[in-house]
């Protein structure tokens, strides 16, 4: 003989989901504010350029400055002539065109790279190319990233400020668009 079974009713308690939605929701936004503040802006490469871009680029050569990181210095390079090489030749060699601040240290010891020297080089840059804000790092593999970031906040400038981006560019700010590749010199 079969049982007969009771059905019965459940009703669904919302109440812990809804309290539980109604703190997340608080947490996530504060989370996204402090996220775009703490932001560093870097640009993808460009694939494709629109028409008013190709004549703009037959008006003015680019700069296309580049900065590689090697464990003897900085070697920098713009419209395809290695700083410091002779005219007419893409590259002098693979020695650095900025050579160490502390020649002899350990990779691990981050103020071992001329800063500075850098800074002024993209100072430098700016002055001859004011509207070029794109630039092109790359580094060894044995290079630490604390070293690449403190390369890209020297090439940025170290008066530079930017909180949004939406707001005007200070003049004090030089290369502020980073392209970052992988293993290229």
């Amino acid at each position: 003989m079969a049982k007969k079974f009771k059905e019965e009713t459940v009703e669904a308690n919302l109440l812990p989901v809804m309290n539980i939605m109604l703190l997340l929701i608080p947490a996530l936004l504060l989370a996204m504010e402090v996220a775009r503040m703490a932001a560093i802006s870097v640009s993808p490469p460009k694939f494709a350029a629109t028409a008013d871009q190709k004549e703009d680029e037959k008006k003015d050569k680019p700069l296309n400055l580049k900065v590689f990181i090697m464990e003897d210095g900085y070697r920098v390079s713009a419209s395809g002539q290695q700083a410091g090489a002779e005219a007419g030749k893409e590259a002098d060699s693979t020695a650095p065109t900025l050579k160490l601040l502390k020649p002899g240290t350990q990779l691990d010891d981050f103020e071992r790279y001329d800063y500075a020297g850098l800074e002024a080089k993209a100072k430098e840059y700016k002055t001859l190319f004011p509207k070029e804000t794109v630039v092109t790092v790359s580094a060894e593999n044995s290079i630490p990233m604390q070293s690449l970031m403190k390369t890209m906040d020297a090439l940025r400038g170290s008066e530079c400020k930017l909180a949004a981006a939406t707001e005007e560019v200070p003049e004090n700010c030089y290369f502020y668009q980073a392209i970052v590749e992988a293993g290229a010199g």
